[in-house]
C-alpha cells in the first residue's frame, strides 16, 4: 500500500484535508500504512462523565439530532455525537442495517483519535477544524476502509471544538450521496453551533453579516456578539471570513468602529435592516444588527399545581396544565376528557404519536393535574440513553457494584420519582431484557438495584410513550407481549401539528412563553399565518418552537413577516397543495398552449436546474437566474417546487 497521500487528490469532498491528514498519520504519528486496528471504547462510567459535561450541547442539539436521526434512518446511515477528543457520547442506529455497523465500531463510546486509529471522519474533523468525508480507502485504517463517515465540527462560542457531528455507513461509490451527506452535516454542525453562539450572547447586541442584501438574517451564521459600547464579544466561524482574519483572538479588543469606522451607536436606529459597508477584501459586505431584546420577568412556570388546585375550586380563567397543553383542537379536546376520568385511577397509559407532538408535555401536565403534582415527576428517553447505560439508569445499582462507579451506588429513575410520575419516552426502543425487569416493576411494586440483595417498594405511575408501531414490535419479537398489554391500559393517540386546527393559537402561547406581556404585541402578517397553516411540520411543536424562539432572538419588529421565515419553511410541502392544480395545467399544456403557460413552464425548468446545480442554496441560485431571493422564493412557492429533504 503506497503512503503517497496524493493519491486522495480527487477524494470528494475535502481532498486536501484527507491528504494532510495521511501526511500526518506517516510523520506525526508513525502509523504503519498496512494497519488495521480496532476501534477502543470506553467504559460506561467515561460515558456517563462525558455527557455530564456535555449537557448544553446534547440539548441545544435535540431538535436537529431528532431531524438528522430520521435522515441516517432511512439511508441505513448511524449518527453519532462525539466530544472534543473524538470519543462518542451518543450514537443512534435507527435501521436493521446501520445497527450491524454498531457491532463494528460504530457506537457510543468509540474512541476515533486521528493519531490512534488513523484518518477518519471525526478524528480528522477534530483536528483539521473543518467539515470532512472519509470514504473508503480513504481511511489510513484498512479496518475501516468498508466505511464512509462524514462528519462536521461544532464550535464553542469561544471558537473551540466542543463536538463531532457525524454520518457514517457502509462505503458507498456515489460521490452525490457523500455530497449530500456532507451538505446536511455541514449545515447540521453550523445551526447547532450558530445556535450555542446566540444563547451565550441572547444580552448582547447582534451583527449579522452577509454578501447579499436581501439575505434573511434569521437564516446567517456569521454572526459577530459586541456589547453596548461596540466591543466585539465574540464570533462566529463563519463571521471571521468575512472578517479577514483566521483565529478569534485576533479580535480582541477591538469595537465595530475599528472594522467599519462607523460606530454602534450609528448602526441602533437602523436595527433589523440591512447597511451596506465595503469589507476587507474590497467587496460589498451587508450588515445587520439586532438588539437585545428585553423579556418581560416570569416567576415560575406557567401553571403550578397551586394555580391548578386553585382553578378547580374557583373556576377562575388560570389554565389548567391539560387545558394548555390541548388548546381548542377537538382531537386533543377528547384526549384531555379521557386523561381527566383516569387521572387517579390505577390504569396505565400509553402516548402514542410522531417525535415532537409534545408527548412530555402531556404527560407531564397530567401529573400536573393528578393527586401526585406535589410528588416527583421524571422523565427518561429510552432511545436516548446507550442499552449499556439504561440498567443503571432506571434501576439503579448498589455500592461497589461497578468498578469506577459511585462509591455509593446509584438511586435509579424508579426509585428517584417514588411517589410520583416516571414517564419513559419511546419504550419501543427498550432492550427486551430490561422490557422484563420492567414488567416485574409494574407487577410487583418493587425495584432491585443492580447489585443489591433487597428490593425496594415503590409507589410510582409509569406513563410510557412511544413514536413506534409496538404491535408490529410484538408481532416481530422486539417487544414483549406481556409488557404491552401491561402498559396500554389506555392508550391516548397525540395529533401531529399538522393535523391540528389551533395552530395559531399554539404560536400566540410560545410567543408568551417567550415573552410574557410582552408578547401582546407581537403579531403575525397573513401570509405568515396561511404559511403557519400550511407548512407540514415534521418536527411538530418541537419545530414550531424552535422556529418561534429563533425569530424573536433576531426579530425587533412587531410584525412577524415572511422575510423572516426559515428558507425550508418557503421551500416546504406547504406550498404543494396551493400549486397542485396549477401545476397540473402546466404539465398537461400542448405545445399549442399560451404563451404564458410556454414562458411559464420553461422558467420552472430553469428554476429546477439552478436549485439543483447548486444543490438547493438559495443565495447561489437567486444569483445565477439573475433575480433576488425573495422573487425566487415567491416562484419556489407559485410552482409548488419542493426540496428534496421536504418531499413526502
Amino acid at each position: 500500500m503506497s503512503q503517497n497521500p496524493s493519491r486522495f487528490a480527487g477524494q470528494p469532498p475535502g481532498g486536501e484535508v484527507i491528504q494532510a491528514s495521511w501526511n500526518r498519520c506517516v510523520q506525526e504519528y508513525g502509523l504503519d500504512a498496512t494497519m488495521r486496528r480496532d476501534v477502543e471504547r470506553v467504559t460506561d462510567q467515561n460515558i456517563r462523565e462525558l455527557r455530564s459535561r456535555m449537557e448544553e450541547i446534547i440539548f441545544e442539539s435535540d431538535a436537529t439530532v431528532a431531524h438528522l436521526r430520521h435522515v441516517a434512518r432511512d439511508a441505513d446511515y448511524c449518527l453519532l455525537l462525539s466530544d472534543a477528543t473524538g470519543i462518542v457520547i451518543q450514537g443512534y442506529a435507527d435501521s436493521s442495517a446501520s445497527r450491524e455497523l454498531v457491532h463494528e465500531g460504530l457506537a457510543t463510546g468509540s474512541r476515533w483519535n486521528e493519531n490512534m486509529v488513523g484518518t477518519n471522519g471525526i478524528g480528522t474533523c477534530i483536528v483539521s477544524r473543518r467539515p470532512v468525508t472519509v470514504a473508503g480507502a480513504a481511511h489510513y485504517n484498512q479496518s475501516l476502509r468498508g466505511f464512509t463517515c462524514t462528519a462536521a465540527p461544532i464550535f464553542a462560542p469561544d471558537g473551540r471544538v466542543a463536538a463531532v457531528l457525524d454520518f457514517s455507513g457502509r462505503s458507498v461509490a456515489n460521490s452525490s450521496e457523500c455530497s449530500f451527506a456532507h451538505h446536511i452535516v455541514r449545515e447540521a454542525a453550523a445551526s447547532i453551533s450558530t445556535t450555542l453562539f446566540r444563547k451565550c450572547h441572547q444580552n448582547s447586541c447582534i451583527v449579522a453579516l452577509s454578501r447579499e442584501p436581501e439575505s434573511m438574517p434569521l437564516a446567517l451564521n456569521a454572526l459577530i456578539a459586541t456589547d453596548e459600547s461596540g466591543r466585539l464579544l465574540g464570533a462566529t466561524q463563519e463571521a471571521l471570513s468575512f472578517l479577514g482574519v483566521a483565529e478569534l483572538s485576533d479580535l480582541g479588543g477591538l469595537h465595530i468602529q475599528d472594522l467599519w469606522r462607523v460606530s454602534l451607536d450609528d448602526l441602533k436606529p437602523l436595527a433589523s435592516h440591512n447597511v451596506k459597508f465595503n469589507g476587507t477584501d474590497g467587496t460589498d459586505l451587508y450588515v445587520t444588527t439586532f438588539l437585545p431584546k428585553k423579556k418581560a420577568l416570569r416567576s415560575g412556570p406557567a401553571v403550578s399545581s397551586q394555580q391548578t388546585a386553585k382553578s378547580r375550586g374557583s373556576g377562575k380563567s388560570v389554565p389548567l396544565a391539560l387545558d394548555r397543553v390541548a388548546g381548542s383542537d377537538p382531537k386533543m379536546r377528547h384526549n384531555v376528557d379521557l386523561c381527566r376520568k383516569l387521572l387517579d385511577r390505577d390504569i396505565s397509559l400509553l402516548l402514542l404519536g410522531e417525535t415532537g407532538v409534545g408527548k412530555d408535555t402531556f404527560a407531564k401536565a397530567i401529573h400536573l393535574e393528578s393527586n401526585r403534582a406535589a410528588k416527583p415527576y421524571v422523565a427518561v428517553n429510552c432511545a436516548a440513553i446507550p442499552e449499556t447505560l439504561l440498567a443503571s439508569e432506571l434501576f439503579g445499582y448498589a455500592p461497589g457494584t461497578f468498578t469506577g462507579g459511585l462509591k455509593a451506588g446509584r438511586v435509579g429513575k424508579i426509585v428517584a420519582s417514588n411517589g410520583g410520575t416516571l414517564f419513559l419516552d419511546e419504550i419501543g426502543d427498550m432492550p427486551t431484557d430490561l422490557q422484563a425487569h420492567l414488567l416485574r416493576v409494574l407487577e410487583e411494586r418493587e425495584v432491585s438495584p443492580l447489585g443489591a440483595t433487597e428490593p425496594i417498594s415503590v409507589d410510582v405511575r409509569i406513563i410510557c410513550a412511544t413514536h413506534r408501531d409496538l404491535p408490529h414490535l410484538v408481532e416481530a419479537g422486539r417487544f414483549r407481549r406481556d409488557l404491552y398489554y401491561r402498559i396500554k391500559g389506555a392508550q391516548i393517540v397525540i395529533s401531529p401539528l399538522r393535523e391540528r386546527a389551533d395552530i395559531l393559537e399554539l404560536v400566540a402561547r410560545i410567543l408568551e412563553d417567550e415573552l410574557g406581556s410582552d408578547a401582546e404585541k407581537i403579531n403575525l402578517s397573513a401570509e405568515v399565518q396561511d404559511l403557519f397553516r400550511k407548512y407540514r411540520w415534521p418536527g411538530n411543536l418541537r419545530e414550531l418552537k424552535n422556529v418561534i424562539r429563533w425569530i424573536l432572538s433576531v426579530h425587533n419588529d412587531h410584525e412577524i413577516t415572511v422575510d423572516h421565515i426559515p428558507e425550508e419553511l418557503l421551500t416546504s410541502t406547504s406550498a404543494k397543495a396551493d400549486a397542485s392544480r396549477y401545476m397540473g395545467q402546466i404539465a398537461s399544456a400542448p405545445p399549442s398552449a399560451t404563451l404564458e403557460l410556454a414562458y411559464e413552464r420553461v422558467e420552472q425548468e430553469k428554476i429546477m436546474d439552478a436549485l439543483k446545480a447548486t444543490k438547493w442554496c438559495i443565495t447561489t441560485a437567486a444569483q445565477g437566474l439573475g433575480i433576488s431571493r425573495a422573487t425566487l422564493h415567491r416562484k419556489i412557492r407559485k410552482y409548488g417546487i419542493v426540496s428534496p429533504n421536504q418531499q413526502d
